[in-house]
């Protein structure tokens, strides 16, 4: 199995898009002023199409750790015996710590790191951080943390089966 990993800030504060609106009319989107913001760890399965994600304050070792954790149960349950996880070069993905975990991980877990400034390689970029940006943040307002975090998970939940590659 393979998997396609990539990572995305997800900001309380919308961002404005383009809509149609009636001659003369403006949108307005109303906020409280804080711009706080969420990361989402995101995995797009191949050939299954699903997506593993994992929500977390932070873009750490530790909380890409975490998210790999989650992965391994995924594919321990699903009796898998190889999982490639394709990946950028972020700088928790090739910190030591995440090095270490890596190598202790080697029976199951294979890591190929794509080439630096190559977002169109990667699924995940291109299908589904784009789509959940536009469809749960753009010209949203969420009054608390709390809020868009639930947005998000019941957004790439209700997706199911993603498009195929």
């Amino acid at each position: 199995m393979v998997g396609f990993e990539d990572e995305t800030w997800l900001h309380l504060r919308p961002y404005i898009t383009n809509t149609y609106m009636m001659e003369g009319y403006q949108q307005k989107i109303f906020y409280k002023g804080s711009n706080a913001k969420v990361n989402a760890f995101i995995t797009f399965t191949y050939p299954l199409n699903k997506v593993k994600f994992k929500i977390s304050k932070s873009r750490t070792s530790s909380d890409f750790i975490c998210h790999l954790r989650s992965i391994k149960y995924y594919v321990k349950t699903n009796k898998v015996k190889r999982f490639i996880l394709v990946t950028d070069n972020a700088s928790f993905h090739a910190s030591r710590k995440t090095k270490q975990f890596i190598e202790k991980q080697s029976n199951w877990l294979t890591v190929i790191f794509l080439p630096k400034r190559s977002p169109n390689l990667n699924p995940v970029e291109t299908k589904v951080n784009r789509n959940l940006k536009k469809d749960v943040c753009a010209n949203h307002n969420y009054q608390t943390e709390k809020r868009l975090i639930n947005a998000v998970r019941n957004y790439l939940r209700s997706m199911g089966r993603w498009p195929k590659l």
